[in-house]
């Protein structure tokens, strides 16, 4: 048998050059009658007897909010464009450190070298100075006995506190937060010199205008309710009847200001006289050409287009009881492109609401849209609109999300004893002599300390005395003096301030205890718990506060800085308070009849 030979070829393709990538690249078909066979299956040959829509008139009208109050407090003019919405609301007074008040008393120096001539401005910037009524100083007595450093006590062991006044002290320099209070109180700012003058008055208005506007200090109170540690603003405006309305809010925590969640205030509850509340009504008519709706991920319209697929609309996992899942999932897929947009245009801070919408087709039918009201039924899709003596309007907040926050300069957190049946306010932040805000714990500490080297280890009739054997009595614990208490408080139900309520917590005072004497109630140091800046053992204001506002899981209360530009480009900076969520209980750990060495 003869051998024979047998060969193989493989026939591969070969590129000759990078155009014949165009042809595959394509994606061509041949046959059309496939392409319309295919689209007649998938129903785009279907029509229906309506038309596409054309053009859409729409009549609005838009009231700009003339009013802002509170809860509890008295309804004010208030003008939108000038000032945000969260400054009005939230601002708060504030007590300046002691390099703040050297700052203001070194801007007030340099008003005078602006304003006089360069002499004359040396001389009442030295008299100023020499001042006894503007100089920096300790406030506290003059005696330094024991009784009274152990009685002020949180004073005196602030060595940081207490070496930056003396270091500005005898002239050294103006506390411009003295100077600030005198103008304030009516005193004109050359009554501190020999003689009066006119461009030192005048100087001194300037200042005071710098200073409520760099501090956002405003004469008018903030939305602030005590009782419920949150703010609780309220907004006026005139209806479409011309009366005015108010729309209030709750549980706003000073963590921006959205415009939802206002809901009208009803007849029977009025809100304080609104005489000044002005009519800032307008109307509106436009008419526009309405567009699809496009999403992220929306499925595309035609047939044979590519799709992004960023949204992957089949990896939604639904029980059969999860009825908005699926009711999105249709509608991302199914009736997407059913809806059309018509904008319209409405100015921030202001109710508005839509009158009418007649949509014209290509055929020349007008359609009215009706108003989707809500009911007790299912209502997915609908807007929280505010419904105001029959109306619904809609509050467009201008709110900037650009507010510039600083670090806390106060920070107080309350926490539940439960053991004790009582709660905590723990001041975990107390500001600074230099600014900003240093730890209450630390601070708490060194008082403790400067308490203990007050003490006479010689006689201790209060606290026992100590034993031959090294041991000491003690009759029970204290805590620190950072923790302020709050104890429950009967009060009576008829006081409308406290809403009909039988007990409520009331801020208390802890004992501070010393060898040899008498007992004094410790004060907080923080202005949230109620400090007013009084060097002194006086009693502070009252403060209540609710009992559900403390949960077991804690609430922490902070003071911040907030800054930002409004809509006329001004630069606001007003001081606010801000709400979150705490860090659990305590345990006071409280100990009675015990020896300890």
């Amino acid at each position: 048998m003869e051998a024979s030979v047998i060969m193989w070829n493989r026939l591969e393709s070969s590129l000759r050059n990078e155009n014949q990538l165009d042809n595959a690249l394509r994606f061509e078909i041949r046959d059309a009658l496939w392409m319309l066979t295919r689209q007649w299956q998938f129903g785009e040959f279907e029509g229906e007897d309506a038309g596409t829509a054309a053009f859409a008139n729409i009549t609005s009208e838009q009231s700009q909010v003339s009013g802002i109050g509170s809860s509890s407090g008295q309804m004010r003019s208030f003008d939108v464009t000038s000032v945000p919405f969260e400054k009005e609301i939230e601002h708060e007074a504030f007590l300046p450190d002691v390099a703040t008040r050297l700052e203001m008393g070194r801007h007030f120096e340099r008003i005078l070298m602006k304003r006089l001539p360069a002499a004359t401005a040396s001389t009442v910037i030295t008299q100023l100075r020499n001042s006894t009524r503007l100089q920096f100083t300790r406030d506290l007595p003059a005696d330094d006995a024991r009784i009274t450093k152990f009685q002020l006590a949180s004073y005196y062991s602030d060595q940081e506190n207490l070496l930056l006044i003396d270091s500005l002290s005898s002239g050294k320099a103006i506390d411009g937060y003295l100077l600030i209070r005198a103008i304030t109180s009516g005193n004109a700012a050359s009554s501190f010199l020999s003689q009066s003058n006119d461009q030192v008055n005048k100087a001194g208005t300037e200042f005071v205008e710098w200073y409520n506007r760099v501090y956002g200090q405003q004469a008018n109170g903030n939305s602030w309710h005590p009782q419920h540690m949150e703010y609780q603003p309220q907004l006026a405006f005139i209806d479409e009847s011309g009366q005015p309305k108010v729309v209030a809010q709750e549980e706003y925590f000073g963590d921006g200001f959205e415009w939802h969640g206002f809901q009208a205030k009803p007849a029977s509850n009025p809100p304080m006289p609104a005489t000044n509340i002005a009519d800032k009504r307008t109307a509106n008519t436009s008419t526009v050409i309405p567009s699809g709706v496009r999403f992220r991920g929306m499925p595309s319209v035609r047939l044979w287009e590519m799709e992004d697929a960023t949204v992957d609309f089949g990896d939604i996992k639904s029980s059969s009881t999860e009825l908005n899942k699926m009711i999105f999932a249709e509608f991302g897929l199914v009736y997407g492109n059913d809806w059309l947009t018509a904008p319209v245009q409405f100015r921030g801070g202001n109710m508005c609401r839509i009158n009418s919408i007649v949509v014209t087709d290509t055929f020349g039918q007008e359609t009215h849209m009706q108003e989707i009201t809500p009911d007790n039924d299912f209502a997915f899709f609908q807007t929280p609109l505010t419904k105001v003596s029959g109306s619904r309007w809609l509050f467009l907040a201008n709110t900037s999300s650009f507010i510039s926050e600083g670090p806390p300069v106060e920070k107080v957190t309350f926490m539940r004893d439960e053991m004790a049946n009582m709660v905590w306010g723990v001041e975990e932040i107390v500001m600074s002599p230099y600014g900003g805000g240093r730890d209450g714990e630390s601070l708490a500490k060194k008082t403790t300390e400067f308490v203990k080297s007050l003490s006479n280890q010689t006689v201790v009739p209060n606290n026992g005395a100590p034993a031959v054997e090294g041991w000491i009595y003690k009759a029970g614990t204290l805590m620190a003096e950072n923790r302020i208490p709050f104890i429950a408080m009967s009060v009576a139900d008829q006081s409308p301030a406290f809403s009909k309520r039988i007990v409520v917590l009331q801020r208390a005072a802890i004992p501070r205890v010393g060898d040899d004497f008498a007992p004094v109630r410790i004060r907080p140091r923080t202005t949230l718990l109620g400090h007013m800046g009084k060097n002194d053992a006086r009693r502070p204001e009252p403060l209540f506060l609710f009992e559900e506002e403390v949960p077991r899981s804690g609430m922490a209360l902070s003071l911040v800085w907030k800054r930002v530009r409004g809509l006329n480009g001004q630069t606001h900076t007003w001081l606010a308070r801000k709400k979150s969520l705490g860090v659990g209980e305590i345990d006071g750990n409280f100990k009675f009849d015990f020896v300890t060495k």
